[in-house]
């Protein structure tokens, strides 16, 4: 397990990083709806995403999903995706209640440290439009966009984020 101590403006948080457990999996996926339906999609839009957002027991049984635990309690999710050169962030996730905490970057640290140890050159990330701020804040691009259209906003586009990684220096 990989732990780490973090320290907000009121106090100190420890938030523990682990790999999931497959007995998690639903648990992570309702994290993850509910955390999207935050950004105000209506109801039926985020049960049309269900899906998409649903964390698969063999990607937590294959090691590629992370969890962040305050206090014995998960609070966000991750699910990293490896490949050669460019891995692929297909989930990261804080419940509400833990959102602005530093929680979300420190998940994202620990995803380009893992995929640094890989030799990975950079990470991609659909984002929802309502992230971007984030990964940009996290050190991410924009590289391009796709039209995403839901019912609402038929001009909706998905950010394409990209992160490179820093190369290691060997000694």
């Amino acid at each position: 397990m990989n732990g780490t101590t973090m320290t907000t403006s009121e106090n100190a948080i420890d938030v523990q990083i682990r790999l999931a457990l497959v007995g998690e999996a639903e648990q992570l996926t309702a994290l993850s709806i509910a955390s999207k339906a935050r950004w105000g999609y209506t109801p039926e839009q985020v049960a049309a995403w269900r899906g998409e957002l649903a964390v698969q027991a063999d990607d937590i049984f294959s090691g590629r999903v992370h969890v962040a635990v305050v206090e014995e309690e998960v609070v966000a999710v991750m699910v990293l995706l490896p490949a050669k050169m460019t891995w692929k962030l297909s989930h990261l996730f804080v419940a509400e209640a833990w959102m602005h905490q530093g929680i979300g970057k420190k998940l994202f640290q620990f995803a380009v440290e893992l995929a640094q140890q890989q030799d990975a050159r950079a990470i991609s990330i659909n984002a929802d439009p309502n992230a971007e701020r984030f990964y940009l804040s996290c050190g991410a691009i924009r590289s391009y966009s796709i039209a995403a259209p839901i019912p609402e906003n038929e001009h909706r586009i998905r950010p394409q984020m990209l992160f490179m990684i820093p190369a290691q220096k060997t000694l």
